[in-house]
């Protein structure tokens, strides 16, 4: 099976739709896969570009293969080409990915320290050390 082909497709699925969601996790049963997905302008905006390789990354560090990738076609009525994405994963397992998205959009709008800033930042006595541009303080 080409999975970047179905990627595509559910890629232009999503954008054709208009979704309001614009990120998700739907499972493929049929193929013992999942697809992480979302409609926020891959193309267009650097932290989607972000959040999908984090995706990436997760799947590679958790040894979960990516079958596939792909972005969206344009429309027949916009150039809207590259607005959806969507990501073929051999897994089953859609608690973990929607974690990882979860995680994955946070980090890449800023809103999380990355992971390799946070592991740093824990020392070895038992304190945690913020770097300067986050905020020790519970959001209110």
């Amino acid at each position: 099976m080409n999975y970047n082909a179905r990627a595509k497709k559910i890629a232009n699925y999503v954008q054709s739709r208009g979704l309001e969601t614009h990120r998700g996790v739907m499972p493929l049963a049929e193929l013992g896969a999942l697809v992480v997905f979302g409609n926020d302008d891959y193309y267009g905006n650097p932290q989607t570009r972000e959040l999908v390789r984090l995706v990436f990354e997760a799947a590679h560090d958790a040894g979960i293969d990516v079958l596939g990738f792909a972005t969206n076609d344009a429309s027949e009525w916009a150039d809207d080409a590259g607005c959806s994405w969507a990501v073929v994963l051999k897994t089953d397992h859609l608690d973990w990915a929607k974690s990882r998205l979860h995680d994955a959009f946070f980090e890449s709008h800023g809103l999380y320290a990355p992971r390799s800033l946070a592991q740093a930042a824990a020392s070895g006595d038992g304190n945690c050390r913020y770097p300067s541009h986050l905020s020790q303080e519970k959001p209110r």
